[in-house]
């Protein structure tokens, strides 16, 4: 049914990816008259796709724990109960110019870089995390602080940071210790998932899927969606009624749920809600500029390969077809090459040929045979918003759902002290549905 048939004033979400579409399906589900609109011409935000040399390939990696039942469980509610493969994966760490096996504990006990004292210190670290309760008490400790206090500088230079760069980039200690309190707690369930501990998975034919069939529940359910158009900004009348700015049209809403990254949002309603205009505004984010190589052959036997050299400018490599089999891309081999950065950093001004030729310069002091001429296609794919900074003290600064009378907000940058997961995004929405039904109801 298209919008002008429906006389009922829709709620209308902004942002396609995860949280929007799993948040509109939610709402769709119950009833309510729901609009999704996104900017970009396709779903899915940092889970949508492209092509290399002809071949469907994810923008940015990604990949699916045993521990993901939400994500799972919604899987099951859309109708792909059976779109997850599993793999037993392995971990590389590259270090003194040597490449070393690191996927399981024992490999970590036979790590020559580690002393006998060393691995000791990793064992309590590793259980302090495990016996606090909850993270509140790390909230306000720097991260490196922490890992130095527990496990010394010698531990912390050989494991843990090269571990927090390949995730979090250079600015990782402006995290505080409750990312390495969530690391540690997320490893303790994956252990307990059963027959899955070392498993990861992925979605056959590539993420892609998810989005067609989260918008195919969403429609069946009632719901829309309007791709394409980008949002100028928001309206709020003299009665408190509220209307979207798109593609020169007002369009009037029951209720507007921002699902999109803080500072975008701060500026749609830095004049009419200031207060939570600045909450927003305080939200930082990294970013990532990630190569992605179409290869004829495989680099590494490892889906994850940390890299201890600080000389190196990318922060891993991640080799996708070892974790999803060739398959998926007509026999080639997908590497993804990611340097997590900040908002300031000059590697938002440089080339994709510039970024290019230092992924090969580098790339052969990791794989030596390295050859340019297996290199099938490459792109550069570049996000300034991908995961929320959390200095100490995060816990109490976490933006609120209720913006206002009929304005919510509902993104990754609420989610804490977890990294950004597809897990954790449904489980925001999950969270937060109670304030965004509280919010359409004020205004109504």
């Amino acid at each position: 049914m298209s919008e002008t048939m429906n006389r009922e004033i829709p709620v209308r979400i902004v942002g396609g990816g995860m949280t929007g579409l799993t948040l509109a399906l939610k709402l769709a589900r119950r009833g309510v008259s729901v609009v999704v609109h996104e900017r970009d011409p396709y779903l899915g935000g940092l889970t949508a796709e492209s092509k290399l040399a002809g071949i469907p390939v994810e923008r940015f990696y990604h990949c699916v724990l045993p521990t993901d039942t939400r994500l799972l469980s919604l899987f099951d509610e859309i109708g792909l109960s059976d779109a997850v493969g599993w793999t037993r994966t392995r971990t590389g760490f590259f270090t003194g110019e040597a490449l070393l096996e690191m996927t399981t504990t024992a490999d970590f006990l036979r790590f020559p870089a580690l002393t006998f004292p060393d691995r000791l210190r990793l064992a309590w670290t590793i259980s302090y995390c495990a016996m606090l309760p909850n993270w509140k008490r790390l909230d306000h400790e720097p991260i490196s602080s922490f890992l130095k206090r527990h496990g010394g500088a010698r531990l912390f230079e050989t494991i843990w940071e090269p571990l927090l760069l390949a995730k979090l980039g250079k600015q990782y200690d402006r995290f505080s210790a409750t990312f390495i309190w969530a690391t540690v707690y997320r490893m303790l369930q994956a252990r307990k998932a059963k027959g899955r501990s070392e498993r990861l998975g992925f979605v056959k034919g590539r993420y892609g899927r998810v989005f067609q069939a989260l918008r195919s529940a969403l429609e069946a359910a009632g719901g829309q969606v309007e791709s394409g158009k980008a949002v100028a900004g928001l309206r709020r009348d003299a009665r408190g009624q509220w209307s979207l700015l798109v593609d020169g049209a007002e369009k009037p809403a029951k209720c507007i749920a921002l699902c999109v990254p803080a500072p975008i949002a701060a500026d749609w309603i830095n004049s009419l809600v200031p207060a939570y205009a600045k909450a927003l505004d305080q939200v930082e984010y990294l970013g990532v500029v990630c190569e992605v190589l179409l290869l004829k052959r495989s680099l590494t036997p490892y889906y994850v390969l940390n890299l201890t050299d600080r000389r190196l400018p990318f922060t891993g490599v991640i080799e996708t077809s070892n974790l999803t089999g060739t398959e998926e891309y007509q026999g080639r081999h997908v590497v993804y090459v990611p340097r997590y950065a900040a908002q300031d950093s000059p590697i938002w001004n440089c080339s994709d040929d510039e970024i290019h030729a230092e992924t090969v310069e580098h790339m052969k002091r990791i794989v030596p045979d390295f050859d340019t001429a297996d290199v099938v296609a490459w792109t550069v794919n570049r996000a300034r918003y991908v995961q929320p900074i959390h200095p100490p003290g995060w816990g109490s600064r976490i933006p609120p759902t209720i913006l206002a009378p009929g304005l919510a907000y509902v993104s990754t940058a609420q989610i804490h002290p977890w990294t950004v997961f597809n897990d954790e995004a449904v489980g925001n929405v999950d969270s937060r549905f109670p304030d965004v039904l509280s919010a359409i109801e004020l205004l109504t």
